[in-house]
C-alpha cells in the first residue's frame, strides 16, 4: 500500500509556521498592499506573502511597484 503524502501545512518547519502567524498578526489591520510591502521589507518572498494575505503569488510585486516613491 502506498504512503499518503503529507499536506504542505504538515511538512512546514514549526519556526516557519510561527513566523507566518506573527506576520498575520502584525499586518492584520493594514490594507493588503501596505501589508505586502511591509512583509517584503522584512524578508518574506512573494509566494509566502500571497499565502499569508490570501492573494495571488505576484500580488506583493505589484504592491511594491505601486508604492509611493520617496522624494529626496
Amino acid at each position: 500500500m502506498a504512503k499518503k503524502q503529507k499536506s504542505e501545512a504538515t511538512k512546514s518547519d514549526p519556526f516557519d509556521r510561527i513566523a507566518r502567524l506573527l506576520a498575520m498578526i502584525a499586518v492584520k489591520n493594514l490594507e493588503k498592499e501596505e501589508a505586502a510591502r511591509r512583509l517584503l521589507s522584512v524578508g518574506f518572498d512573494s509566494p509566502q506573502i500571497g499565502g499569508i494575505l490570501g492573494v495571488g503569488p505576484n500580488f506583493a510585486n505589484v504592491a511594491k511597484s505601486r508604492s509611493p516613491k520617496s522624494k529626496g
